[in-house]
C-alpha cells in the first residue's frame, strides 16, 4: 500500500494512522460505515456542541461528530445513502422495533441556522426519530439510527386479484369493467 498523497510505500503491518513521510492522516471508518476525512466544517454538533468533521457515507458528504457519532446530511444525500444501504439487505433483515416516544421530546438546534429543528419519526420507514431543518434541507441522525433505517425494507403493496366493492365484485381486469358503450346504451336517451 502507498500513501495517496506522496506515494511513499506504507508497511503492511497493521493499518497505519498516518504516513511517516508526509504526515498524511488516513481516513478513519466507524462501525456505522462513516469514513471520517477529519477536516472541520463550519457547524457545531447539536448534541455535544463540538465542531463537526467532514466525512463520507456511501460516497456522499456528511458532517460527522467524533464525540457522539451522529451526523448531519443534506436531505437528498441522506435519501441516496439510505437507498444504497437498503439495496444491500434482504427482506429477512427487516427491523421494525418501535422507538421510544420520549425521543420526540428532544429539541436540537440546527447546526447551520441555529433555529430549532423538527423532531419526528423518519417517514421513510425504520421506526427511528430524526431531526430535520426544512429551511436548511438537512437531517441529523444519531449514532446507530442509520443501521435501523437501512434494515427497514418497505413492503411492496400488490393489488389483490379480486376486490370486493360495494354493489358487487370486480375481478381485477379491464375486460371485467363495463364499457362506456354499455352505460351509454342503457341509460342515455336523447
Amino acid at each position: 500500500m502507498n500513501c495517496p498523497r506522496c506515494a511513499f510505500p506504507i508497511g503492511a503491518a497493521g493499518k497505519p494512522d498516518c504516513c511517516t513521510q508526509c504526515g498524511y492522516q488516513f481516513p478513519i471508518e466507524t462501525s456505522d460505515g462513516v469514513i471520517v476525512v477529519g477536516e472541520k466544517v463550519d457547524a457545531i454538533c447539536p448534541v455535544c456542541r463540538v465542531p463537526l468533521l467532514s466525512a463520507q457515507i456511501e460516497e456522499e458528504t456528511v458532517a460527522y461528530c467524533g464525540q457522539c457519532d451522529g451526523f448531519l446530511a443534506e436531505m437528498e444525500s441522506f435519501r441516496v445513502i439510505v437507498a444504497k444501504r437498503r439495496s444491500l439487505h434482504s427482506i429477512g433483515e427487516k427491523c421494525t422495533e418501535p422507538f421510544d416516544p420520549a425521543e420526540l421530546e428532544r429539541v436540537l438546534s440546527c447546526p447551520r441556522c441555529k433555529q430549532p429543528m423538527d423532531t419526528h419519526p423518519y417517514f421513510g420507514g425504520g421506526n427511528v426519530v430524526v431531526n430535520t431543518c426544512e429551511s436548511c434541507s438537512v437531517i441529523w441522525s444519531d449514532a446507530g439510527k442509520l443501521a435501523l433505517i437501512e434494515r427497514y425494507l418497505p413492503y411492496v403493496h400488490q393489488i389483490e386479484r379480486t376486490l370486493t366493492l360495494r354493489g358487487g365484485r370486480y375481478q381485477g381486469g379491464p375486460q371485467d369493467v363495463p364499457s362506456l358503450g354499455f352505460f351509454w346504451d342503457r341509460y342515455w336517451r336523447p
